[in-house]
């Protein structure tokens, strides 16, 4: 089994009187102290016992509780597994996976195959596949606040964790692009973003290089003859995916040709921090996932 973590080395108290006590004026929270609720509110996270004064209950502000950012939510759908059922759906909001055992909410939901290591809840979700390539703590996603957005990475123990490739895909250093028994490398993308060299490192064509430059065009993977990389392997597709030089944006990987899509997919490997979009698939151990975001309405 391919190993991504040896290849790639977040009341007071009161006295009784006999007197009437005088009302005082109701104080007024200072803005500061309702930003502090506010934010409290938003990570989820209980806040410590106030006088009433310096609770946002004193005197909610309108203009601040409209001005509430509103994120969205993700949906996250098992379409195939070999230990949990299809069409199994968990929710998750920025604060992490709604109902956790691990009962942390600090942006992240991690996925693995155990629920707990030397007596710790370590993951949000357990997937038990760990004899199929689902490492004890997987993957990470994460809700980055600052920018609004869920980002997926995986974590270096098991078989990876790979994103399908739907759009295009602007090609950097280090990304690793895997399709059937294969996983190419891009090496290196030369200066000017116009030399492409790329490497395998599983599969039928393992430690075969090849250098592309911008007059190469288009470069065609697949099993048909006029595939500049072409495979003798049933696993791909007879033109499985294609990529180019492009003009200000570099090399960009497509799967598939022409707009149709290959049968299996091509997938890139999420070492570091990958943006989640809606509808997007992705993959760890034996395990296919599907997300859906939700926005705010």
């Amino acid at each position: 089994m391919f190993n991504f973590k040896m290849l790639m080395k977040c009341c007071c108290d009161s006295t009784s009187t006999n007197e009437e006590p005088i009302p005082e004026k109701p104080k007024i929270a200072k803005p500061e102290l309702v930003n502090l609720r506010l934010n409290d509110i938003i990570q989820g996270v209980k806040p410590d016992p106030k006088p009433i004064e310096e609770s946002i209950l004193a005197a909610p502000s309108p203009i601040l509780f409209n001005e509430l950012p509103q994120y969205p939510k993700l949906k996250l759908r098992i379409v195939e597994s070999s230990s949990v059922p299809p069409n199994t759906v968990y929710s998750i909001s920025p604060s992490g996976l709604e109902n956790s055992r691990r009962g942390k909410q600090d942006f992240k939901t991690f996925i693995g195959s155990t629920w707990e290591d030397k007596g710790e809840i370590i993951n949000d979700i357990a997937i038990e596949e760990s004899g199929q390539g689902m490492g004890n703590q997987h993957l990470l996603i994460k809700f980055i606040q600052s920018a609004s957005k869920y980002t997926i990475t995986d974590l270096g123990d098991g078989s990876g964790t790979f994103v399908k490739i739907a759009t295009e895909l602007v090609l950097k250093d280090g990304f690793i692009v895997s399709f059937g028994n294969s996983h190419m490398k891009v090496v290196s993308i030369g200066s000017n973003d116009q030399k492409l060299i790329i490497k395998f490192l599983e599969g039928p064509k393992i430690n075969e290089e090849y250098i592309f430059t911008a007059q190469d065009q288009m470069v065609i993977v697949g099993r048909m003859t006029d595939c500049r990389i072409r495979f003798d392997d049933t696993n791909l597709s007879r033109y499985q995916c294609h990529f180019s030089f492009q003009e200000g944006r570099g090399w960009v990987l497509k799967d598939g040709i022409n707009n149709k899509g290959s049968t299996n997919g091509t997938w890139i490997y999420v070492e570091e921090e990958f943006e989640i979009c809606d509808k997007m698939m992705f993959k760890a151990g034996k395990t296919l996932f599907e997300v859906n975001i939700e926005e705010y309405s």
